[in-house]
């Protein structure tokens, strides 16, 4: 924060600082605001450096059966040499935070250009995984050597990627361990991103990627436990949706958590999901993590319940777990409750955008319960007629909600001029 005119001038009265140092002073803060106020260069920039790579990529392409062998080697290795000297060129110079995003991606592609190309032309044999994990790996220092935001986000993408085709898309399906290590080489930067610039662009940006790289490694290390994933994904989502209620988180971390909430209630609203619901042979050490993540989502809640508002998406995981027990009883009962928790979410959620005009929230929850319709158009015995009548009280509710919220919305701003 930059120091106030007014005591600089104070300071300058009474013999603390010199004029020179005043002078000094405002130039540095003036310096800083002029780095700080241009996001779209470092943008634009790294977007210039994508294109000049995928430019000189092309080049290449188009005459690339006419090299030899030698000629083809040393091509795939001149924009990697080149990028690097820029890159060092901008870390030597300390230059601005443009030079340096602009280095960071042309270094980022030039190593996975260089990768392909040597395989391609020495006929090296590898599958897709591999490629993106050696991808990530060598480029992992430009975040910390160039402080590279494009360099964080591509390197988050690539590891995801990395995973969804080593757990997904491979055969026999092998964890992804590695992809832990991936998503740990980016927390000490996103940590100090956290500390310092809470409200920054790039900081929301991945509050947004970062609970997406988690539900990915959930996905990736719980889906295959049998029917116990159930409850683990219902303990993670709402641990996740707990996370993004702490003061320097943001609401990527709500969003990704109540809506993955969402599709577990969705699925518990089915009774053939607790007819099926077995967990007679699960793994000790899975146990272990379930308890774990039971034990954070209960210690994060009585950390929320000391505020005032009262928040219903916190308790919904919770609901779930419960309906588990009542399955042990009757499935179908379990799957009745669930229905009617799930309708009563989609009604709160209305009713607190109404309160508060949100649009967001208010259809939000219209989704919620327009969503559950569709499920019980596909496992009742209803006629098409009562379905019918159903979906059109969904839609009509669409246009009611939204134009209780319009009209309290021009109430408000009614109101304001008088209290002021």
């Amino acid at each position: 924060m930059a120091i106030p005119k007014k005591d600089l001038d104070e300071l300058l009265r009474a013999n603390v600082i010199t004029p020179e140092t005043v002078r000094d002073i405002e130039q540095y803060y003036l310096t800083k605001k002029q780095e700080q106020s241009n996001p779209l260069l470092a943008i634009f920039a790294a977007l210039g450096g994508i294109l000049v790579g995928l430019g000189i990529i092309l080049i290449f392409a188009h005459n690339w059966d006419n090299f030899s062998r030698q000629v083809k080697t040393l091509l795939a290795f001149t924009p990697l040499l080149l990028s690097q000297a820029f890159a060092a060129y901008c870390i030597i110079k300390n230059k601005s935070v443009a030079f340096k995003e602009t280095a960071a991606v042309l270094v980022f592609f030039s190593v996975g250009a260089s990768i392909s190309l040597v395989a391609q032309i020495y006929n090296i044999s590898g599958d897709f995984p591999k490629f993106l994990l050696t991808w990530a790996l060598l480029c992992a220092p430009l975040i910390y050597l160039l402080r590279s935001n494009a360099a964080v986000v591509l390197h988050i993408i690539i590891a995801v990627v990395y995973a969804v085709s080593k757990g997904w898309w491979s055969y026999p399906y092998e964890e992804p361990y590695w992809y832990l290590s991936l998503i740990a080489i980016v927390l000490p930067y996103y940590y100090n991103l956290i500390k310092d610039d809470a409200e920054g662009r790039i900081t929301r940006t991945l509050h947004i990627l970062m609970p997406i790289a988690f539900m990915v490694a959930a996905h990736m290390f719980f889906s295959h436990t049998g029917d116990f994933s159930f409850l683990l994904f219902v303990v993670f989502y709402g641990l996740l949706y707990m996370a993004g209620k702490l003061p320097k988180l943001g609401w990527g971390y709500k969003f990704i958590g109540i809506c993955g909430t969402m599709v577990l209630l969705f699925m518990g609203s089915f009774r053939v999901v607790w007819e099926d619901m077995d967990t007679d042979k699960v793994p000790g050490g899975y146990i272990a993590v379930f308890v774990l993540m039971l034990a954070g989502t209960l210690f994060f809640i009585g950390r929320n319940l000391k505020q005032k508002d009262f928040d219903l998406a916190q308790f919904l995981p919770l609901s779930v777990l419960a309906m588990y027990m009542l399955s042990f009883v009757s499935n179908g009962f379990a799957a009745v409750v669930t229905n009617l928790i799930t309708l009563g979410a989609g009604l709160w959620y209305i009713k607190q955008g109404i309160d508060r005009v949100k649009y967001l929230t208010v259809n939000f929850g219209l989704v919620i319960i327009t969503i559950l319709a569709g499920c019980r158009f596909f496992d009742t015995d209803l006629s098409f007629v009562i379905r019918g009548l159903l979906f059109v009280g969904v839609g009509a509710g669409f246009f009611v909600a939204n134009y209780a919220v319009s009209k309290r919305k021009r109430q408000t701003l009614k109101t304001q001029p008088h209290e002021n």
